[in-house]
Protein backbone atom coordinates (compact mmCIF):
# COMPACT_ATOMS: atom_id res chain seq x y z
CA UNK A 1 0.00 0.00 0.00
CA UNK A 2 2.75 2.28 0.88
CA UNK A 3 4.40 1.74 -2.34
CA UNK A 4 0.96 2.50 -4.39
CA UNK A 5 1.03 6.02 -2.26
CA UNK A 6 4.56 7.07 -3.55
CA UNK A 7 3.78 5.79 -7.35
CA UNK A 8 0.32 8.15 -7.10
CA UNK A 9 2.62 10.82 -5.29
CA UNK A 10 5.42 10.84 -7.80
CA UNK A 11 2.43 10.92 -10.48
CA UNK A 12 1.21 14.26 -9.14
CA UNK A 13 4.48 15.84 -8.73
CA UNK A 14 5.10 15.14 -12.54
CA UNK A 15 1.53 16.48 -13.71
CA UNK A 16 2.66 19.74 -11.46
CA UNK A 17 5.75 20.13 -12.99
CA UNK A 18 4.53 19.75 -16.66
CA UNK A 19 2.15 22.68 -16.14
CA UNK A 20 4.36 24.66 -14.14
CA UNK A 21 6.68 23.94 -17.45
CA UNK A 22 3.68 25.02 -19.86
CA UNK A 23 2.26 28.05 -17.99
CA UNK A 24 6.43 29.37 -17.48
CA UNK A 25 6.70 29.10 -21.19
CA UNK A 26 3.91 31.15 -22.19
CA UNK A 27 5.13 33.58 -19.78
CA UNK A 28 8.48 34.25 -21.36
CA UNK A 29 6.40 33.91 -24.82
CA UNK A 30 4.28 36.66 -23.61
CA UNK A 31 7.03 39.05 -22.50
CA UNK A 32 9.62 38.60 -25.72
CA UNK A 33 6.70 39.13 -28.39
CA UNK A 34 6.43 38.46 -32.19
CA UNK A 35 8.44 39.51 -35.28
CA UNK A 36 6.68 41.34 -38.17
CA UNK A 37 8.33 42.53 -41.11
CA UNK A 38 8.14 46.05 -43.52
CA UNK A 39 8.94 45.19 -47.25
CA UNK A 40 11.38 43.10 -48.72
CA UNK A 41 9.96 39.42 -50.55
CA UNK A 42 8.94 37.20 -47.63
CA UNK A 43 5.40 36.21 -47.77
CA UNK A 44 2.92 37.95 -45.28
CA UNK A 45 5.66 41.07 -45.30
CA UNK A 46 4.01 44.41 -44.89
CA UNK A 47 4.12 47.56 -47.46
CA UNK A 48 3.14 50.35 -44.60
CA UNK A 49 5.18 50.68 -41.87
CA UNK A 50 1.55 51.95 -39.95
CA UNK A 51 0.11 49.32 -40.56
CA UNK A 52 2.41 46.77 -38.94
CA UNK A 53 1.91 48.72 -36.15
CA UNK A 54 -1.62 48.48 -35.85
CA UNK A 55 -1.48 44.76 -36.48
CA UNK A 56 1.51 44.29 -33.64
CA UNK A 57 1.31 43.72 -30.08
CA UNK A 58 2.91 45.31 -27.08
CA UNK A 59 6.25 43.30 -27.18
CA UNK A 60 6.77 42.70 -30.48
CA UNK A 61 9.47 43.69 -33.34
CA UNK A 62 9.23 45.19 -36.37
CA UNK A 63 11.83 44.89 -38.94
CA UNK A 64 12.11 47.17 -41.35
CA UNK A 65 13.24 46.22 -44.73
CA UNK A 66 15.51 48.68 -47.25
CA UNK A 67 13.46 51.57 -48.67
CA UNK A 68 11.47 54.45 -48.62
CA UNK A 69 8.71 55.13 -46.65
CA UNK A 70 6.15 58.15 -46.81
CA UNK A 71 4.32 57.91 -44.01
CA UNK A 72 3.46 59.55 -41.06
CA UNK A 73 3.62 57.29 -38.46
CA UNK A 74 1.86 57.15 -34.70
CA UNK A 75 3.20 54.67 -32.48
CA UNK A 76 1.15 53.86 -29.33
CA UNK A 77 2.31 50.13 -28.59
CA UNK A 78 5.12 48.95 -26.52
CA UNK A 79 7.45 47.66 -29.80
CA UNK A 80 10.72 47.89 -30.98
CA UNK A 81 10.99 49.39 -34.43
CA UNK A 82 14.06 48.04 -36.30
CA UNK A 83 15.43 49.33 -39.43
CA UNK A 84 17.93 46.82 -41.37
CA UNK A 85 20.07 49.83 -42.30
CA UNK A 86 19.73 53.32 -40.85
CA UNK A 87 21.29 54.73 -44.70
CA UNK A 88 18.87 52.21 -46.62
CA UNK A 89 15.84 52.50 -44.47
CA UNK A 90 14.27 56.18 -45.16
CA UNK A 91 11.05 57.76 -43.25
CA UNK A 92 9.83 60.60 -45.46
CA UNK A 93 7.74 62.76 -43.37
CA UNK A 94 6.28 64.91 -46.37
CA UNK A 95 6.54 67.93 -44.40
CA UNK A 96 3.55 66.89 -41.96
CA UNK A 97 3.67 67.95 -38.36
CA UNK A 98 5.76 64.50 -37.48
CA UNK A 99 7.74 61.59 -39.06
CA UNK A 100 7.07 59.50 -36.16
CA UNK A 101 4.60 60.27 -32.97
CA UNK A 102 5.70 58.08 -29.88
CA UNK A 103 2.42 57.50 -27.81
CA UNK A 104 3.30 54.37 -25.64
CA UNK A 105 5.82 54.18 -22.98
CA UNK A 106 8.90 51.70 -23.49
CA UNK A 107 9.25 51.69 -27.36
CA UNK A 108 12.63 51.58 -29.68
CA UNK A 109 13.37 53.04 -32.85
CA UNK A 110 16.94 51.92 -34.30
CA UNK A 111 17.89 52.11 -37.66
CA UNK A 112 16.60 54.63 -39.73
CA UNK A 113 17.00 57.80 -41.65
CA UNK A 114 13.72 60.58 -40.51
CA UNK A 115 13.87 63.22 -42.64
CA UNK A 116 11.53 66.01 -44.60
CA UNK A 117 9.11 66.87 -41.61
CA UNK A 118 8.37 69.71 -39.07
CA UNK A 119 10.07 67.38 -35.83
CA UNK A 120 11.64 64.25 -37.01
CA UNK A 121 10.71 62.39 -34.01
CA UNK A 122 7.71 63.78 -31.58
CA UNK A 123 7.34 62.46 -27.59
CA UNK A 124 4.94 64.28 -25.31
CA UNK A 125 3.39 63.31 -22.61
CA UNK A 126 3.99 62.21 -18.99
CA UNK A 127 2.98 58.70 -19.46
CA UNK A 128 5.56 58.04 -22.57
CA UNK A 129 8.54 57.70 -20.67
CA UNK A 130 11.59 54.91 -21.37
CA UNK A 131 12.23 55.15 -24.85
CA UNK A 132 15.36 54.45 -26.39
CA UNK A 133 16.17 56.43 -29.72
CA UNK A 134 19.31 55.04 -31.34
CA UNK A 135 21.29 54.57 -34.39
CA UNK A 136 19.16 56.74 -36.84
CA UNK A 137 20.16 59.76 -38.87
CA UNK A 138 18.03 62.55 -38.69
CA UNK A 139 18.04 65.38 -40.75
CA UNK A 140 16.32 67.93 -42.98
CA UNK A 141 13.50 68.75 -40.23
CA UNK A 142 12.80 71.95 -38.63
CA UNK A 143 13.29 69.66 -35.40
CA UNK A 144 14.98 66.43 -35.05
CA UNK A 145 13.93 65.49 -31.43
CA UNK A 146 11.27 67.09 -29.74
CA UNK A 147 10.29 65.53 -25.70
CA UNK A 148 7.61 66.77 -23.70
CA UNK A 149 7.00 66.53 -20.43
CA UNK A 150 8.86 62.99 -21.28
CA UNK A 151 11.65 61.42 -18.63
CA UNK A 152 13.54 58.43 -17.92
CA UNK A 153 14.32 58.42 -22.27
CA UNK A 154 17.87 57.35 -23.76
CA UNK A 155 18.82 59.04 -26.96
CA UNK A 156 21.91 57.63 -28.25
CA UNK A 157 24.46 56.65 -30.95
CA UNK A 158 22.20 58.82 -33.42
CA UNK A 159 23.65 61.41 -36.44
CA UNK A 160 21.43 64.58 -35.92
CA UNK A 161 22.26 67.12 -38.74
CA UNK A 162 21.10 69.81 -41.39
CA UNK A 163 18.28 70.19 -39.10
CA UNK A 164 16.59 74.01 -39.54
CA UNK A 165 16.12 75.18 -35.53
CA UNK A 166 16.74 72.21 -33.07
CA UNK A 167 18.91 68.57 -32.77
CA UNK A 168 16.89 68.36 -29.50
CA UNK A 169 14.66 70.21 -27.91
CA UNK A 170 13.06 69.36 -24.44
CA UNK A 171 10.41 71.14 -22.72
CA UNK A 172 9.70 70.42 -18.91
CA UNK A 173 11.36 67.07 -19.55
CA UNK A 174 13.74 65.27 -16.69
CA UNK A 175 16.21 62.60 -16.26
CA UNK A 176 16.77 61.51 -19.77
CA UNK A 177 20.11 60.79 -21.09
CA UNK A 178 21.60 62.36 -24.02
CA UNK A 179 24.82 60.27 -25.25
CA UNK A 180 27.41 59.90 -28.49
CA UNK A 181 25.14 61.68 -30.43
CA UNK A 182 26.61 63.78 -33.45
CA UNK A 183 25.18 67.13 -34.32
CA UNK A 184 26.10 68.71 -37.33
CA UNK A 185 24.91 71.92 -38.93
CA UNK A 186 21.73 72.28 -36.67
CA UNK A 187 20.71 76.17 -35.47
CA UNK A 188 20.30 75.08 -31.90
CA UNK A 189 21.61 71.78 -31.60
CA UNK A 190 20.87 70.81 -28.04
CA UNK A 191 18.13 73.01 -26.17
CA UNK A 192 16.96 72.52 -22.59
CA UNK A 193 13.98 74.71 -21.93
CA UNK A 194 11.51 75.29 -19.41
CA UNK A 195 12.28 73.13 -16.42
CA UNK A 196 14.14 70.69 -18.03
CA UNK A 197 16.08 69.52 -14.92
CA UNK A 198 18.38 66.50 -14.26
CA UNK A 199 19.36 65.37 -17.57
CA UNK A 200 23.13 63.69 -18.23
CA UNK A 201 24.43 65.16 -21.43
CA UNK A 202 27.67 63.55 -22.53
CA UNK A 203 30.24 62.76 -25.10
CA UNK A 204 28.33 64.33 -27.83
CA UNK A 205 29.99 66.15 -30.72
CA UNK A 206 28.38 69.25 -31.44
CA UNK A 207 29.62 70.85 -34.87
CA UNK A 208 28.46 74.47 -36.94
CA UNK A 209 25.39 75.45 -35.11
CA UNK A 210 24.61 79.11 -33.87
CA UNK A 211 24.39 77.81 -30.34
CA UNK A 212 25.71 74.46 -28.79
CA UNK A 213 24.34 74.14 -26.39
CA UNK A 214 21.00 76.35 -24.87
CA UNK A 215 19.85 76.03 -21.59
CA UNK A 216 16.98 78.14 -20.44
CA UNK A 217 14.97 77.83 -16.94
CA UNK A 218 16.41 74.45 -16.66
CA UNK A 219 18.58 73.36 -13.63
CA UNK A 220 20.37 70.07 -11.98
CA UNK A 221 21.87 69.32 -15.84
CA UNK A 222 25.36 67.29 -16.31
CA UNK A 223 26.68 68.66 -19.39
CA UNK A 224 30.23 66.59 -19.26
CA UNK A 225 32.52 65.31 -21.86
CA UNK A 226 31.13 67.27 -24.93
CA UNK A 227 32.64 68.02 -28.35
CA UNK A 228 31.74 71.48 -29.09
CA UNK A 229 33.34 73.07 -32.30
CA UNK A 230 33.13 75.47 -34.93
CA UNK A 231 30.02 77.37 -34.17
CA UNK A 232 28.98 80.34 -33.17
CA UNK A 233 27.82 80.16 -29.24
CA UNK A 234 29.56 77.37 -27.49
CA UNK A 235 27.22 76.99 -24.37
CA UNK A 236 24.41 79.45 -23.92
CA UNK A 237 22.91 80.31 -20.24
CA UNK A 238 19.84 81.89 -19.64
CA UNK A 239 18.12 82.13 -16.04
CA UNK A 240 19.45 78.27 -15.48
CA UNK A 241 21.66 77.45 -11.77
CA UNK A 242 22.63 74.63 -10.27
CA UNK A 243 23.91 72.74 -13.77
CA UNK A 244 27.70 71.27 -13.83
CA UNK A 245 28.98 72.38 -17.08
CA UNK A 246 32.91 70.02 -16.77
CA UNK A 247 35.48 68.63 -18.87
CA UNK A 248 33.96 69.74 -22.39
CA UNK A 249 36.25 70.75 -24.91
CA UNK A 250 34.96 74.08 -26.85
CA UNK A 251 37.19 75.44 -29.23
CA UNK A 252 36.89 77.32 -32.97
CA UNK A 253 33.52 79.41 -31.87
CA UNK A 254 32.96 82.66 -33.55
CA UNK A 255 31.45 84.38 -30.63
CA UNK A 256 31.80 82.98 -27.44
CA UNK A 257 32.92 79.81 -25.71
CA UNK A 258 30.12 80.13 -22.65
CA UNK A 259 28.14 82.72 -22.06
CA UNK A 260 25.89 83.04 -18.94
CA UNK A 261 23.31 85.59 -18.26
CA UNK A 262 21.14 85.62 -14.95
CA UNK A 263 22.86 81.92 -14.17
CA UNK A 264 25.60 82.50 -11.23
CA UNK A 265 24.96 79.81 -9.01
CA UNK A 266 26.78 76.66 -12.09
CA UNK A 267 29.73 74.55 -11.53
CA UNK A 268 31.57 75.27 -14.56
CA UNK A 269 34.93 73.59 -14.42
CA UNK A 270 37.66 71.44 -15.98
CA UNK A 271 36.96 72.83 -19.36
CA UNK A 272 39.24 73.50 -22.30
CA UNK A 273 39.22 76.38 -24.42
CA UNK A 274 41.23 76.73 -27.71
CA UNK A 275 41.06 79.75 -30.58
CA UNK A 276 36.89 81.23 -29.54
CA UNK A 277 36.75 84.74 -29.97
CA UNK A 278 36.06 84.72 -26.39
CA UNK A 279 35.86 81.93 -23.88
CA UNK A 280 33.57 82.74 -21.28
CA UNK A 281 31.66 85.54 -20.77
CA UNK A 282 29.05 86.19 -17.99
CA UNK A 283 26.33 89.26 -17.91
CA UNK A 284 25.69 90.62 -14.84
CA UNK A 285 22.44 92.22 -13.31
CA UNK A 286 21.77 95.84 -14.16
CA UNK A 287 22.29 97.81 -10.76
CA UNK A 288 18.56 98.05 -8.89
CA UNK A 289 17.42 101.23 -9.49
CA UNK A 290 14.43 101.90 -7.01
CA UNK A 291 12.01 104.75 -8.69
CA UNK A 292 11.60 107.31 -6.04
CA UNK A 293 8.65 107.46 -3.77
CA UNK A 294 6.11 109.42 -3.25
CA UNK A 295 7.84 111.31 -0.29
CA UNK A 296 10.42 112.04 -2.04
CA UNK A 297 8.80 113.55 -4.98
CA UNK A 298 6.93 116.17 -3.06
CA UNK A 299 10.08 117.14 -1.16
CA UNK A 300 12.15 117.73 -4.46
CA UNK A 301 8.75 119.88 -5.70
CA UNK A 302 8.50 121.89 -2.80
CA UNK A 303 12.33 122.82 -2.53
CA UNK A 304 11.55 123.76 -6.38
CA UNK A 305 8.54 125.85 -5.98
CA UNK A 306 10.12 127.69 -2.71
CA UNK A 307 13.09 128.53 -4.78
CA UNK A 308 10.95 129.66 -7.74
CA UNK A 309 9.22 132.06 -5.18
CA UNK A 310 12.02 133.61 -3.89
CA UNK A 311 13.86 134.05 -6.79
CA UNK A 312 10.71 136.28 -8.19
CA UNK A 313 9.42 137.99 -5.47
Amino acid sequence: MPRNLNIIAIFIILILCTIIFCYSSTDVKAKTGDFIYVGGTGLGNYSSIQDAIDNSNHSDTIIVFAGNYSENLIINKSINLLGLDKNNVTIYGNNGLYSLLIKSPNITISGFTITKSNVGILLSGLDYNFCNIKNNIISNNNEAIRLINSSNNNISENIIKQNLNFGIVLYESKFNIIYNNTFIENNKAINLRRWSNYNEISKNNLTSYNYGFNLDFSFFNNITENLITNGDYGIYLTSSKNNNVSFNYIGNNREIGIYTSSSDENFIGSNIFLNNNQDFSKKTKPPNIQTPGFELLLVLLSIIFITFVKKYK
